[in-house]
């Protein structure tokens, strides 16, 4: 049985910006998303067993991270730019509201 590919598109597109082919084969596709499919697994079961809770929290994914300190390192940083964005869009929809009330007058 073959599964479907969930990460096709994204996948070819990191492989080209890597370096890679612009349309690499379809097996090598298919082997990437196999790999990627089997990390984000594992992730979550170690994420699963790293929580005191059912619902998994970002403590628990950074807890199944902590062995090894690159993508740790990565995943605070990625988190630290989530946040530097949401005060952004904030920011920017206040002074866009303030803007907009201030032409409609």
């Amino acid at each position: 049985m073959k599964r479907k590919r969930q990460f096709g598109k994204d996948i070819r597109a990191l492989m080209y910006g890597f370096g890679d082919d612009p349309n690499p084969l379809p097996e090598t596709i298919d082997v990437m998303d196999e790999l990627l499919d089997w990390f984000i697994t594992d992730l979550c079961e170690q994420a699963q067993k790293k929580s005191t809770t059912p619902k998994l929290k970002t403590s628990d994914f950074l807890a199944a991270l902590e062995n090894d300190p690159k993508k740790l390192a990565r995943a605070h940083e990625l988190l630290n730019l989530d946040k530097e964005l949401k005060l952004a869009r904030a920011t920017f929809g206040d002074a866009v509201q303030v803007e907009m009330a201030s032409n409609m007058n």
